[in-house]
């Protein structure tokens, strides 16, 4: 009877494995955002229809000192490389969700040699007896409802969101060293312009003395002058921090000690100049080529399938197992006819009180998922109004730009007349000391702007996702086995 009842429940579970199997729980739906057709300001020198090409779109500046610290950072970045390391991460956490659902096979073996208490009955000859056991054991969870199915597929998504997570870390990189450089560089752009004007104000200093002396001048423009020099070379210093922090963060991000490029940036370079023609990815495409938001997304997917892996933890679970192997107390004779021992079973196992702790699993998955579709909405609507601040800002910052041209120019003509005019003793000196601050205060104000401009140029690349597709194939490195 007891073999007739197990015979019967095998066929039905397995019949039942055969016939229903199905995967519970929301199928998984890319979430809809609205999309305008178009950026609200495309300012010129943009390039509307976003054909131009963002892989590396460093090289717009054409500074080969920045184009070889871009790949020195991809090589070398340690926030990229630990990205690295997430990736490999969740592709292990994808092969043990999918090594789950396999069958599982173990050998065992052992080997015993006891003395048995002489006062029990059937004592074996001398009260010593052997036993030796060999065998194999099999079992596999039959994913009636999807479970596995459903952790495989989160496991996959979790998978894609960390490879877009390094793609992310990428773009972020890239943007962050291009800014950095750009401030270091006018940085030493403005130490120039403050060299310059300190030399100018020397000879100016030294003109107010050499008139003072001779009776020519007085004691106020000296003044006046020393307190015009003193006043722009207060400004040295802090320009040539600037540098060194700069340098210092160029480094760490390259992966190397702080002081490692000292040298090497400290020789003066060009300020890096926007580049003549900009892209404008439509929303659309800026969409699907953000790394950060392909991993906001593909991470609301696997919180999808999680709901599926809480719905299936509420619904029967079907196990088959068996075993095969010997038993005997000679080793010669383990394995042999008489030796042989099999067993074969099915078990099914059906929730029914877990004082509601099932169905809160239920509602917090589903809140999860809810909470991360709401994520992405709000990553898509910021990573749009990035954009938007980018182009707004070149737009308006252009027109500063040009104003500030015009100003230095006219600056530089005044300064001109000034001096002349005090040359020959027909105006105080009191208007070439404000002449000269007018054009180093202009001068100085434009080197500003160029930063801007550049810093503008390169928040739009990285609002665009640029830059990723340099290292879209490559590898993440594996660990090396420690001994």
């Amino acid at each position: 009877m007891r073999h007739f009842r197990l015979t019967s429940l095998l066929s039905a579970t397995t019949a039942a494995a055969l016939t229903a199997g199905c995967t519970v729980g929301p199928d998984y739906q890319t979430p809809s955002v609205t999309t305008p057709a178009a950026w609200e300001s495309t300012p010129p020198g943009v390039n509307a229809d976003g054909t131009a090409d963002l892989t590396r779109w460093w090289t717009a500046f054409d500074d080969p000192v920045l184009d070889r610290l871009m790949e020195d950072a991809v090589a070398g970045n340690h926030d990229l490389r630990i990205a690295g390391q997430r990736v490999l991460e969740a592709r292990a956490d994808r092969a043990i969700a999918a090594a789950s659902g396999e069958p599982s096979l173990s050998a065992s073996a052992t080997a015993e040699r006891a003395r048995q208490s002489k006062a029990m009955p059937f004592i074996p000859l001398g009260g010593i007896a052997n036993s030796f056991q060999a065998g194999f054991d099999a079992s596999w969870e039959i994913d009636l409802f999807g479970k596995n199915r459903r952790a495989v597929e989160a496991a996959d998504a979790s998978l894609e969101a960390a490879e877009w997570d390094r793609r992310g870390v990428l773009v972020s990189l890239l943007g962050e060293l291009g800014t950095d450089y750009a401030a270091l560089r006018t940085a030493q752009a403005r130490i120039a312009i403050a060299q310059r004007t300190i030399a100018a104000d020397r000879d100016e200093l030294d003109l107010a003395r050499q008139k003072f002396d001779h009776g020519l001048g007085s004691e106020l423009d000296v003044a006046q002058a020393d307190a015009e020099l003193q006043q722009v070379s207060a400004q040295q210093p802090q320009l040539e921090t600037a540098v060194a922090q700069n340098a210092h963060a160029i480094a760490v991000l390259l992966g190397k000690p702080p002081e490692a490029l000292t040298d090497e940036l400290s020789l003066p370079g060009r300020a890096l100049p926007a580049p003549p023609a900009l892209p404008a990815l439509l929303p659309s495409e800026v969409v699907r080529n953000r790394p950060d938001l392909r991993r906001a997304e593909r991470t609301a997917a696997a919180a999808n399938a999680e709901v599926g892996v809480a719905i299936a933890a509420k619904f029967p679970s079907f196990n088959l197992a068996s075993t095969l192997g010997g038993d005997a107390g000679r080793l010669n004779r383990l394995l042999t006819g008489p030796g042989v021992a099999w067993s074969l079973a099915g078990s099914l196992a059906q929730p029914i009180y877990a004082g509601g702790a099932l169905d809160a699993a239920v509602e917090k998955a589903r809140a999860e998922s809810e909470a991360l579709r709401i994520a992405y909405e709000q990553s898509v609507f910021q990573a749009f109004a990035e954009v938007e601040d980018a182009l707004a800002s070149l737009s308006n910052e252009r027109r500063r730009f040009d104003s500030l041209q015009r100003a230095v120019s006219a600056n530089r003509t005044a300064l001109d007349r000034a001096n002349a005019l005090y040359r020959g003793g027909l105006t105080p000196f009191l208007n070439v000391v404000t002449s000269e601050r007018n054009l180093f205060a202009a001068e100085d104000a434009l080197a500003q702007s160029d930063l801007t401009l550049t810093q503008q140029t390169v928040a739009l690349y990285k609002a665009l996702g640029g830059g990723w597709q340099v290292a879209a194939n490559a590898q993440p490195e594996t660990p090396a086995p420690r001994p």
